[in-house]
């Protein structure tokens, strides 16, 4: 089988064996905001074109592929789910003439203030990871980052914050940006547990994003640490907004994973990163339970 974990900004398919081991990846910056709506079935011919050609008859996709701005719009299971609800809501799009894909829907639910959350392609990610009797919570960080509650295998209910998407546009442009050097720089972990200590001090985050102006001014900041203690001032405050109880797991890059693991221990919380590929994973979970196996 094929799995592909489509996102904004990138595409990332896996062919998978019999047993589920990954024979091949294939990764591309082609992600749905480079794409028109009539690109997908192209795009899939050029990146793997070779794969499709051997016949695999499961071809998944999961992540904002399915999303509004997507190929097509697939809809949302609502939390609580499992694994086993999602295929009552896979969206079939047509690759060749006579052949389809298969489009993972997302997930939906309420946060504790009564206001509707989505994922898409996280919780593929969730059900590559987690056995079917775990109870924990799950970090998933990222561009909009999610913290994922876990019971008994089922993916209970999740909130989101924007963390990496601010991140990166004040990155980049306004006022910060013109004080932070614009090459990338080595991780300064001292400088990044510096903000993260920060942000669990009065003020707020706003004022907490001014003072990295005012202590590049004063030169209490050197210009290599800022990008890093600017990160763990807005990584320290998306933590601290959640009640983290019971084990935690980080589902991510590696890099990004072991970032937030440090944020973690500031906090003094113990958090474990999951193993790579976990959206791989899941993809052929969920392709073994299409094919009528235990997933």
């Amino acid at each position: 089988m094929i799995g592909i974990d489509w996102g904004s900004s990138g595409f990332r398919a896996y062919l998978f064996d019999d047993d589920g081991d990954i024979l091949e990846i294939r990764q591309a910056p082609r992600g749905i905001t480079t794409l028109r709506p009539d690109d997908y079935a192209a795009v899939l011919q050029q990146e793997i074109g070779a794969w499709l050609d051997q016949g695999n008859e499961t071809i998944l996709l999961s992540g904002m592929v399915g999303s509004r701005q997507g190929w097509r719009e697939a809809g949302y299971v609502d939390c609580p789910a499992r694994l086993e609800d999602i295929p009552a809501k896979l969206l079939p799009v047509e690759i060749s003439a006579g052949r389809n894909a298969l489009i993972v829907p997302g997930l939906a639910c309420r946060t504790a203030d009564g206001l509707p959350d989505v994922m898409r392609g996280e919780e593929i990610q969730i059900f590559g990871v987690i056995e079917a009797a775990e109870t924990g919570m799950h970090c998933l960080p990222g561009t909009h980052s999610k913290h994922v509650t876990v019971e008994e295998g089922s993916i209970r209910s999740f909130t989101t914050a924007m963390t990496g998407e601010v991140f990166a546009l004040m990155r980049r442009e306004g006022l910060l940006a013109a004080m932070l050097p614009s090459r990338p720089v080595a991780f300064d972990a001292e400088a990044f547990r510096a903000g993260v200590g920060r942000s669990g001090q009065a003020g707020g985050l706003l004022h907490h994003l001014f003072g990295i102006r005012t202590r590049r001014l004063f030169d209490e900041l050197a210009p290599d640490a800022a990008p890093d203690y600017f990160s763990g001032i807005v990584i320290g405050h998306e933590l601290r907004g959640t009640k983290w109880t019971g084990s935690v797991f980080i589902v991510g890059a590696p890099d990004l994973a072991e970032r937030y693991r440090i944020a973690f221990d500031c906090l003094g919380i113990t958090a474990k990163i999951a193993p790579e590929h976990a959206a791989a994973r899941g993809l052929h979970r969920l392709g073994r339970l299409l094919a009528g196996g235990r997933p």
